[in-house]
C-alpha cells in the first residue's frame, strides 16, 4: 500500500501542473516548456499504469509484461527529456552529439533493459536500467554545474536538490525494488522544474507578441557563455523606430493598434526566420541561430528598403522615422553589460540624429552619459518648470517697426546647457514633444491676452507646430480651447511649419492645416530654401508668410569666391521674387548685419528676423523691446 501511495500522490502532483498548464495556459508560446509538459505528461500516464495495477493485479502473464514495460518506459522518456530539457534550456549550439550520446544512447539503453526486465531474461537487466537513469541524472547534475552562469543561482540550488533526492531514491528502489518511490521522486523533480518555468508573460512582450527582454538577456547570456568557452562572434540588428512613445496620442488608440500590428507583421516577414525580441518601445532585436554577418547583414538591408516607404492606410499613413545599427560580440561588446550598453548608446544616437544606418564603431562613447541626463530632462521639463519661452521680434521694413514675434523655447538647467535643436530633437523622439508645444501653446496665449499685444502694435505670434502636432486628429479642438480660454482671436496666432521634407505633408497634415485656416488662424512656412519643399504644394497651401532660411540669406556674404557670392545672390534673389509672385509675404532670417539688411531692402522683402535688431529675449524683455521700437 505504500507503493501505491506514491503512485496516487505523483499523479496528483503531476495533474496540479497539467491543470495549471491548460487552464491558465502556462505553456502558450513556450517551445522549451513544452518539453518539460510532455515529460509530466509521460509520468502522469506512468503514474495511472501504476495505480490500475496495484487496485487490480493482473494475474495473466501477457498482461503483466506491457503494463510493466508501458510504465518504466514513461518513467525513462521522462528522465531523458527533463535532461534534454537542461541542456536545450541552458547551453546555447551545443551541437547534436552531446544529446545522442548522453542523453539518447542512455536512454537507449534503459529501454532495453527495462524489455529484458519486463521478461526476466536476465537478473541484472533491473540493475542497468537503474543505472543508466543514474547516468542521465548525473549528466543533469553536469549540466548544471558547467552552465551554471546560465541561470540564477536559486532556481540552480533547487535544481540540483531535487536532482539529489531523485538519484537517492532511485539508489534506494535499486537496493530494494518493492521500495518503489523513483516515481514519486521523479513526479517531485518535474513539478519543481515546471513550476519554475517563465510564464509568457514574462517570455514575451504583451502588446506585439514578440520575445521579451528578459528572455532576450537570457539567450545572450547563453551565448556570450557558448562564444567564451568556443570562440567566434555572433552579429545582431538593432532596429530603432523613433517617437513610438506618441504615436498613440497622435493616431488613438484604435490606429495605434493597427499600426502596431502592421509593423509587427512586417518585422516578422523581413526576419527570414530570425528571432525578433523587442527590448523597449520601438527597439527591436534581429539574430539569427548561428548569429552570421551576412545573414544580420540581409535583414538590415531589407529594413532600410521597408522603412523607406510608409505603413498604414488613407486614416493614418505615416512614414516612421528610424535607425539600423549593425552589433558583433563580442567585438564592439564583450560581456552583456557592455552589450546593453552599447543598444543603449544606439538608440541615443539614432534618435538624436535621425541616422536611418548608425556607425557604432565610429561613435563617440563618452557622450553616453550627456545623451542620458537630455533625455531626462526632456522627459520632466514640464512638470520641473524648466522651460520657458522666449520671443523675438520681427521687424517691418514698410512700417519701421516690429508687427510681430516668433514664439521659442528655451530649456533651463542649472547643471548644463542643451541647445533648443538637441532638446526638441530629443523630445521628438521620445514622445514629449506633444506636452512640451500643449505648454507653449498654452504659455503664448496667455502672453497675447495678458499683454493685449495689438496695444504694442504687435498683428500676431508666430508659434512653431511640429509634424507630431500637425498629426494629431485633435489639433484644431486643442487650438480653440486655449484660443477661447484666454478670449483671443485666432487671427492673432500664426502657425508656422518646417520645411523638414516633404514627406511630412501627408494627408492628415494637409487637411488639419486646412481646417484650422478656416477656423481663422493664418500659416507661415519656415526655413524656405534648405531644398526639400515641392512648390507645386506650397502654391496649393495656404501660407500667409514664407521664411527665407537664414542659410540663404547669409550665404552671399560669407561666400569664398565671387562666382560662389554670384551664384548665391541669384538663388536669394529668385527666391524671394518667386514668393512676391505667389502673393505670399517675405520674413528674412539670420539678418546680423547692416550690409544684409539693405540687401533685403533691395530684394524687396516685407519683414526682417535676426540678431541685427532683437535677439530671443525673455518675456518682460521683450515687452520692454517692443514699447521701446514702437514708441519712436
Amino acid at each position: 500500500m505504500l507503493s501505491g501511495y506514491y503512485f496516487d500522490t505523483s499523479a496528483f502532483l503531476i495533474l496540479i501542473c497539467l491543470a495549471y498548464a491548460f487552464f491558465i495556459q502556462r505553456l502558450n508560446k513556450v517551445e522549451d516548456n513544452n518539453i518539460v509538459f510532455v515529460a509530466l505528461f509521460c509520468e502522469l500516464m506512468s503514474a495511472l499504469l501504476s495505480i490500475v495495477y496495484y487496485l487490480h493485479p493482473l494475474r495473466r502473464y501477457e498482461l503483466v509484461v506491457p503494463f510493466y514495460i508501458s510504465s518504466w518506459v514513461l518513467t525513462a522518456v521522462s528522465i531523458a527529456l527533463l535532461v534534454l530539457f537542461l541542456y536545450i534550456n541552458r547551453a546555447y549550439n551545443i551541437g547534436i552529439w552531446k544529446p545522442v550520446v548522453f542523453v539518447g544512447l542512455p536512454f537507449a539503453l534503459d529501454v532495453l533493459f527495462i524489455i529484458l526486465a519486463s521478461f526476466n531474461l536476465s537478473s541484472w537487466a533491473r540493475t542497468a536500467a537503474y543505472c543508466c537513469d543514474l547516468f542521465l541524472f548525473v549528466v543533469g547534475l553536469n549540466i548544471l554545474y558547467v552552465y551554471k552562469k546560465n541561470s540564477s543561482m536559486e532556481r540552480s540550488v533547487v535544481l540540483w536538490l531535487m536532482l539529489i533526492i531523485v538519484i537517492t531514491a532511485t539508489v534506494v528502489e535499486l537496493v530494494l525494488p518493492d521500495m518503489i518511490i523513483q516515481k514519486f521522486a521523479m513526479s517531485l523533480l518535474l513539478a519543481e522544474a515546471f513550476f519554475s518555468l517563465k510564464d509568457p508573460e514574462d517570455q514575451f512582450d504583451s502588446e506585439t507578441g514578440l520575445i521579451g527582454m528578459a528572455t532576450f538577456k537570457d539567450d545572450i547570456r547563453r551565448r556570450y557563455y557558448y562564444l567564451k568557452r568556443h570562440g567566434g562572434s555572433i552579429s545582431m540588428v538593432l532596429l530603432m523606430i523613433h517617437g513610438s512613445d506618441s504615436f498613440m496620442r497622435l493616431l488613438g488608440e484604435v490606429n495605434e493598434l493597427k499600426l502596431r500590428q502592421s509593423v509587427v507583421n512586417e518585422l516578422l516577414r523581413l526576419s527570414g526566420g530570425a528571432s525578433v525580441y523587442r527590448l523597449q518601445q520601438g527597439a527591436y532585436v534581429f539574430l539569427t541561430e548561428k548569429g552570421e554577418r551576412t545573414e544580420a547583414e540581409k535583414i538590415q538591408k531589407a529594413l532600410l528598403g521597408r522603412f523607406d516607404s510608409t505603413f498604414g492606410n488613407d486614416a493614418y499613413e505615416m512614414e516612421l522615422p528610424f535607425s539600423t545599427c549593425l552589433i558583433d560580440v563580442p567585438d564592439m561588446a564583450p560581456d552583456g553589460t557592455s552589450l546593453m550598453d552599447l543598444i543603449h548608446v544606439a538608440l541615443k544616437e539614432g534618435r538624436m540624429y535621425g541616422k536611418a544606418v548608425v556607425d557604432l564603431e565610429s561613435l563617440d562613447l563618452s557622450t553616453e552619459e550627456y545623451l542620458r541626463q537630455v533625455d531626462e530632462k526632456v522627459r520632466h521639463a514640464v512638470e520641473s518648470g524648466n522651460l520657458e519661452v522666449y520671443y523675438q521680434p520681427i521687424y517691418s521694413l514698410k512700417e519701421k517697426r516690429f508687427v510681430s514675434a516668433e514664439a521659442l523655447l528655451r530649456l533651463h538647467d542649472g547643471d548644463m546647457f542643451i541647445s533648443p535643436d538637441i532638446f526638441i530633437t530629443v523630445a521628438e523622439n521620445n514622445g514629449s514633444i506633444v506636452e512640451i508645444d500643449d505648454y507653449v501653446i498654452q504659455q503664448v496665449c496667455r502672453m497675447i491676452s495678458e499683454r493685449n499685444i495689438s496695444e504694442l502694435g504687435l498683428r500676431y505670434i508666430e508659434l512653431n507646430l511640429s509634424v507630431s502636432d500637425m498629426l494629431q486628429d485633435d489639433i484644431s479642438g486643442k487650438l480653440t480651447k486655449f484660443v477661447d480660454m484666454y478670449h483671443i482671436h485666432p487671427s492673432q496666432i500664426n502657425l508656422e511649419i518646417t520645411e523638414t521634407s516633404d514627406d511630412a505633408f501627408t494627408g492628415v497634415v494637409e487637411a488639419n492645416v486646412m481646417r484650422l485656416s478656416h477656423l481663422g488662424f493664418n500659416f507661415s512656412l519656415d526655413d524656405f530654401g534648405t531644398g526639400y519643399s515641392s512648390l507645386s504644394r506650397i502654391i496649393m497651401m495656404p501660407f500667409d508668410i514664407i521664411k527665407l532660411d537664414k542659410t540663404i540669406v547669409q550665404s552671399p556674404f560669407v561666400m569664398d569666391t565671387e562666382q560662389e557670392r554670384r551664384n548665391a545672390i541669384t538663388l536669394l534673389e529668385s527666391s524671394a521674387d518667386m514668393i512676391q509672385q505667389i502673393g505670399a509675404e517675405t520674413v528674412a532670417e539670420g539678418v546680423e548685419t547692416a550690409e544684409q539688411l539693405k540687401e533685403m531692402e533691395r530684394l524687396g522683402v516685407d519683414f526682417i528676423q535676426g540678431f541685427y535688431f532683437a535677439k530671443p529675449m525673455p518675456e518682460s524683455d521683450f515687452i520692454n523691446a517692443v514699447k521701446a521700437m514702437n514708441k519712436r
